[in-house]
């Protein structure tokens, strides 16, 4: 047995282009056989002008991107065949070795940046223990980097995507050697898989939502950790930002897919787009930031995103918005039951009263001091009417409102308008003289002031 996966991104990354290339199910099928017969189909790919410019951010200095390298097939060819000379001489020799990648083999040779990316530069030997020039990679950890570009993704610079899970793997790497073998059918050489993305973060999602949407797979059950390396390896300005998918996000896109809520998730991320109005081609949305799938990433709250203020309308339902805040934002039940029964006695109120400068109120409240107010003269009115239960007890306001105080008022505001549109949709569209009815903040202020 040759290989096993090790958790490096590039060393997996190339042992998957391998399982794909030689149509391996585990990559402890793959025999030395397999290795000679990828190493001879690559090397007319690599050759190829298009893919020597992507290598140049791979593998500085190597005999592909070298321009003084003369015979740069025979020397590859020679390298490779090196290595897994190196490979079979080791197979099966040892349980452990000290190759900081697998562990299992031992290192012949210390490699540098030209044939692994990003572990520095020999002649920089503060980047390696004990001063030595280069990292500890054994020979068949080495080689499986060299077949890595076969499954990145072009994206400006390049990107890695790792996953522990093998079916996000498998089908990744299957869709990117497939576009390879396409070029080589068609002896169109285009280097490494590229659908015009420059903006990594758009390209991970739309990876992601690609793999749920194309495959039938139980995805919500899978539960994978996804990570994207956005790197080059140049010799001057190496660079790289790493972008992890947390698991309750993919949950949550995989619930999204095998919901009927798909096309009102889709309006969601539309929201998101930076400059929207200014976006006039379907493809410039590829290369726009787009503050829904960066949110995600970094776990902040997106449900602003559901909601249409100005049309007071929302996007999904609130099934689909209770997925996402107990998936992604781990917010209880308890919380939830309260946050929707405080939204529909709002709403039964607003209905009821025929009172819409209240719905405006709520809206425009721009403080924590503010919102609390005007649930407190929602209240008031209420009791007055002779409403028999109240809108919250004093547990619910603490516990379930605003459990951080004025920190995450914005979030509850979101969540009661969310309910009350929904609630009160279909009545206010009906209500046409009502729903217009607009005031300014100053004026709203001003009746707030002379209520208080």
């Amino acid at each position: 047995m040759i290989y096993q996966y090790t958790g490096n991104p590039f060393v997996d990354t190339g042992i998957w282009a391998i399982c794909e290339w030689s149509d391996k199910k585990k990559p402890e099928e793959i025999t030395v056989k397999d290795l000679r017969e990828i190493t001879q189909d690559v090397i007319s790919v690599y050759l190829s002008s298009e893919w020597a410019k992507s290598l140049y951010s791979v593998f500085p200095n190597n005999a592909i991107t070298n321009p003084s390298v003369k015979n740069k097939d025979k020397r590859l060819l020679k390298y490779l065949e090196q290595l897994i000379g190196q490979v079979e001489s080791q197979e099966g020799s040892k349980e452990f070795g000290n190759c900081i990648a697998c562990g299992r083999y031992d290192v012949e040779d210390v490699r540098t940046k030209t044939e692994i990316p990003l572990i520095g530069s020999g002649t920089l030997i503060n980047f390696f223990p004990y001063g030595q020039q280069g990292a500890d990679y054994c020979p068949a950890c080495t080689l499986a980097v060299q077949f890595s570009p076969l499954v990145f993704y072009a994206c400006g610079k390049l990107l890695l995507i790792h996953s522990n899970s093998t079916k996000v793997m498998h089908y990744w790497a299957e869709k990117a050697i497939k576009d390879v073998q396409r070029q080589i059918s068609a002896n169109s050489y285009r280097g490494c898989f590229d659908e015009g993305y420059k903006n990594p973060v758009n390209a991970l999602f739309h990876i992601i939502e690609d793999l749920i949407l194309q495959y039938e797979e139980r995805w919500v059950e899978e539960n994978p950790s996804i990570s994207i390396y956005h790197f080059t390896n140049y010799n001057q300005g190496p660079d790289l930002e790493i972008y992890r998918v947390p698991t309750p996000v993919f949950r949550f896109l995989a619930y999204v897919k095998q919901s009927d809520q798909f096309s009102e998730w889709m309006k969601i991320v539309r929201k998101g787009y930076f400059n929207l109005d200014k976006i006039k081609e379907g493809d410039e949305y590829k290369n726009k930031g787009n503050s829904v799938y960066i949110n995600l990433l970094k776990g902040h709250s997106i449900v602003k995103y559901f909601i249409d203020n100005k049309a007071r309308q929302v996007y999904g339902d609130w099934q689909l918005l209770e997925y996402y805040l107990t998936e992604v934002r781990n917010m209880s039940s308890k919380r939830l039951d309260t946050l929707k029964k405080v939204g529909d006695s709002i709403s039964d109120y607003i209905k009821d009263t025929q009172n819409i400068k209240k719905l405006n109120q709520l809206e425009m409240a721009s403080n924590f001091a503010t919102f609390r107010n005007i649930l407190r003269l929602i209240e008031k009115d209420r009791i007055k009417r002779g409403s028999q239960d109240s809108l919250f007890t004093l547990e619910e306001f603490m516990e379930d409102l605003f459990p951080e105080g004025n920190m995450g008022w914005r979030e509850t505001q979101d969540l009661l308008l969310f309910r009350i549109y929904e609630d009160l949709h279909n009545w206010l569209v009906e209500q046409d003289d009502l729903k217009s009815e607009l005031i300014s903040i100053e004026d709203e202020e001003t009746e707030l002031s002379e209520e208080n």
